[in-house]
Order: C-alpha cells, then sequence, then structure tokens
C-alpha cells in the first residue's frame, strides 16, 4: 500500500498554532485553486487520520473535505459518529503498522495519512512513501511543529517543487528507504 500526506504548513514547520488554530493557511490562500488537493483527494482510497484532526475537521464548521472516500479514524476512546458518517468513517485502535496491514488485506491501495500525531506515528515507522508539503509564507513563531523531535534522520528526495503566485510552495517529496 502507497501513503501520502499532504499538508500546509508555515516557513517555520508549524501545521497550526498551539490552540490548533490553522487560520494562517488562509492568509494567501488562492480563491480558484486547491493547490491540487482535489487530484490528491481523487487518487486516494483511503484516509487515515487522528481522532484530533478528526473531532477539528468535523467542528470546523465546513463541509466535510473528503467525499466519498473512507476515512479511518485512530483513537483509543470511544466516538459516536453522526449517522450521515455511516459507511464512510470508522474507528481503528491499531498503530501505523497494523492499520496499514490490515487496510492492505482489506485491498486498499493508497492512503492518505493526515493529522500532526499520526503523521509523526508513521514517519516514525517508516510507513510514509511520499510528502506533499505546501509552505505558506508566514512565520508564525510557535505552534504544532509536524517534525518535532524526530528520532532519526529521514532522507527525502525531491520530486517536484511548483511556486504559486500567492507566494505558496508546494513540494513534493519521496521517502527514501533508511
Amino acid at each position: 500500500m502507497k501513503t501520502s500526506v499532504y499538508v500546509g504548513i508555515s516557513v517555520d514547520g508549524f501545521i497550526a498554532r498551539p490552540d490548533g488554530a490553522v487560520d494562517f493557511l488562509d492568509h494567501h490562500a488562492p480563491p480558484d485553486s486547491d493547490l491540487g488537493f482535489a487530484d490528491f483527494l481523487a487518487s486516494v482510497d483511503v484516509l487515515v487520520m487522528g481522532r484530533n484532526t478528526f473531532d477539528f475537521v468535523l467542528n470546523a464548521g465546513v463541509d466535510w473535505p473528503y467525499g466519498d472516500v473512507l476515512v479511518v479514524v485512530l483513537t483509543h476512546r470511544s466516538l459516536e459518529l453522526p449517522p450521515e458518517f455511516a459507511g464512510n468513517v470508522e474507528t481503528s485502535d491499531l498503530g501505523p503498522q497494523g492499520i496499514v496491514d490490515h487496510l492492505s488485506e482489506r485491498g486498499f491501495r493508497h492512503a492518505y495519512i493526515d493529522g500532526g500525531q499520526t503523521v509523526r506515528d508513521f514517519l516514525a515507522s517508516r510507513l510514509v512513501d511520499r510528502l506533499i508539503l505546501t509552505t505558506v509564507p508566514d512565520l508564525i513563531g510557535q505552534g504544532i511543529s509536524l517534525f518535532p523531535n524526530l528520532e532519526e534522520d529521514i532522507r527525502l528526495e525531491l520530486v517536484s517543487s511548483v511556486s504559486e503566485p500567492n507566494g505558496f510552495v508546494q513540494s513534493t517529496y519521496r521517502v527514501l528507504p533508511s
């Protein structure tokens, strides 16, 4: 199974402010472009996200952004799902390798990994194949880092990098074997 991360990040490496707010990601957002997110989402058949990210998206006051893609929420806490998510959202308490194995056995081929802690856990387990980082031209000084305290170096190969007129830079990396 292929695994990919698609995430927005400040120039200083934060995916959210200390309180979880992501308002800075919209400061320069182009109104007529989703920066390839729809095409990316169309390329995956399952999304694996952490509980905090799921709760954030659920309470963000926006339409559900994932369409009919199956979303697996990694959590050890009970989660009462709204009825409209029946069949599209499920929970699991498996770790990164366990969930990849489980989803592979079910025939899934490409997983989108989302949420700070979930991404860090998958990276630490060497289970991310591709990173798509959209860097927003802002320094926010503090917040939730995508890559705090890595236990070891993770080597990347730049596949592509696109600069947008609004200052966003989207870089796609292949994660190299250790």
